[in-house]
């Protein structure tokens, strides 16, 4: 899935002109999109390349290939909470693991990461 930025809106939820990591007309991957207590976000990879990605309020693009990659699978909760990722991603405390360096969860990241990004098509 590929998104173009045509806004941006900073981690406070105001407009900005500009910020680091995005510009706007820029495509990007997508890596993971989730809805949490009230909250919609996309986690793409952005001009930084920081990894594990950085999340951004998905107001800020639109589509450009809207094609799901085949790695990602749905998640629903009892509170409402949907996401949509690679499927090793939706095991409970995924991303803590990965903060606290767990081999395992960095393994999967890595190779969701990978699948995702191969399954993009270019704009």
């Amino acid at each position: 899935m590929l998104v173009r930025c045509v806004r941006i809106i900073n981690p406070f939820g105001d407009p900005v002109d500009t910020y680091p990591g995005v510009r706007v007309g820029a495509v990007y991957p997508v890596l993971e999109i989730a809805y949490f207590t009230d909250v919609y976000y996309v986690r793409i990879i952005d001009d930084d390349g920081d990894d594990p990605g950085t999340i951004w309020d998905p107001e800020m693009f639109e589509t450009v290939d809207g094609h799901l990659p085949a790695c990602w699978s749905a998640t629903m909760t009892g509170d409402g909470s949907l996401r949509l990722a690679p499927r090793s991603w939706h095991r409970p405390n995924f991303w803590n693991d990965y903060y606290d360096r767990d081999p395992a969860a960095m393994a999967d990241y890595a190779d969701g990461k990978a699948a995702a990004l191969a399954d993009a098509s270019a704009p």
